[in-house]
């Protein structure tokens, strides 16, 4: 529209044109707003990709670090454990030879006391042996005595030889 035609127009066409041109200023800047809105979206987004990215490398780093760190601890174990499996062997070989040697020792003792114990029996054997037949032959009475009573006496003579055998 021209100058001159809107000199010609009523209050009433002027007062819509106004309207309508203020409905489509609204209008545009609405439509700006949502744009701008937009951009600013976009931009953030591309912000927070290149920031990702980035974040993405550093933590790729972080997650090397921790690998190789692990990695390490997990070595340092493995080298603990074989120690203390060595060790544990040793003291478990140490430990049997010494029971093998006490048991090898107490095997000797115990043949040693058994052979003490059957040479002390026979000795005492031999010398109540010994007194009974001196008691007997010097008691020459009781002897005759006895054999008029039909009892007749023999001290047995304890063969440990014998006894080994059976």
């Amino acid at each position: 529209m021209t100058d001159d035609e809107i000199k010609h127009l009523g209050k009433t066409d002027l007062l819509k044109i106004i309207r309508d041109q203020e409905a489509e200023l609204e209008q545009s800047r609405a439509q700006i707003e949502d744009l701008n809105k937009a951009l600013a979206d976009k931009t953030t987004h591309l912000e927070k990709c290149g920031s990702i990215a980035d974040a993405s490398l550093e933590l790729n780093g972080v997650f090397q670090s921790a690998q190789a760190a692990a990695d390490q601890y997990l070595a340092e174990i493995k080298e603990k454990t074989d120690s203390a499996s060595a060790q544990a062997d040793k003291i478990i070989g140490e430990a049997r030879e010494k029971a093998d040697a006490q048991i090898r020792q107490a095997i000797e003792s115990a043949g040693n006391i058994e052979s003490q114990g059957k040479e002390k029996a026979e000795a005492y054997w031999q010398d109540l042996h010994t007194k009974l037949e001196a008691f007997y032959e010097s008691h020459v009475g009781l002897r005759e005595l006895l054999k008029t009573s039909d009892i007749e006496v023999n001290i047995p003579k304890l063969d440990f030889e014998k006894q080994k055998d059976e």
